[in-house]
């Protein structure tokens, strides 16, 4: 999983030795490992949008995976909503051993980030879930994921809020692991009767805000 060690060094000399499977598992065990050091560090100031919150997480995620086999593409600064917040590609061995990102190739993984601070406002739902699946997000891809900014009230406050803007049974989030970082699971079917189910892994932060 880490650029310095030997024998991943060998493995990426193959092409497509990193399955999609392993990907997956770097990234998902990165952002649980990391996460919890944003919501540590991290004070909001009062005016700060998505978009800021984006920002500083980028800055942090950056630094903290230049030694990974993967890098986090900040597709937000487009601020298109046909685009997730952050594509992740993956990083391989070049014809000179070198290892670089290839910008043109896909993404292989997708995050969506959204703040949960407003009992009315339900675009955790609206325009993250439902985004992936009207396979706008994520697209076709087996996982991805969502990233939700706890702003006002506690991660069991917005688990039920959320499970109760999500109409069918078996979409609703359930809970994986609880500490600094709240991990949840949820499984949706895609519009598109082409396109098969997506899981979604939810990370949660708490967001500490100035006065």
């Amino acid at each position: 999983m880490i650029k310095e060690n030997n024998i991943w060094q060998k493995t990426q000399s193959i092409p497509s030795e990193f399955s999609i499977s392993g990907k997956i598992i770097s990234v998902l065990t990165f952002l649980e490992i990391n996460l919890h050091e944003f919501s540590e560090k991290y004070e909001k100031e009062k005016e700060d949008d998505e978009w800021i919150l984006n920002e500083k997480l980028f800055e942090l995620l950056n630094i903290q995976s230049r030694n990974m086999l993967f890098q986090f593409i900040p597709e937000y600064k487009y601020k298109n909503k046909s685009k997730p917040d952050f594509g992740i590609k993956e990083v391989k061995k070049n014809e000179i051993g070198r290892f670089v990102c290839d910008f043109s190739s896909e993404h292989f993984f997708d995050i969506e980030c959204k703040r949960l601070y407003d009992v009315y406002n339900n675009d955790y739902v609206r325009s993250g879930i439902q985004r992936f699946k009207e396979n706008r997000h994520g697209v076709d891809f087996p996982q991805s994921a969502m990233i939700g900014y706890v702003e006002t009230n506690d991660f069991d406050y917005w688990h039920t809020k959320v499970n109760s803007w999500i109409h069918e049974p078996d979409e609703k989030l359930k809970l994986i692991s609880n500490s600094v970082v709240r991990k949840l699971q949820s499984r949706h079917l895609r519009k598109d009767s082409n396109h098969n189910a997506i899981d979604l892994t939810h990370f949660w932060i708490q967001i500490n805000c100035s006065n």
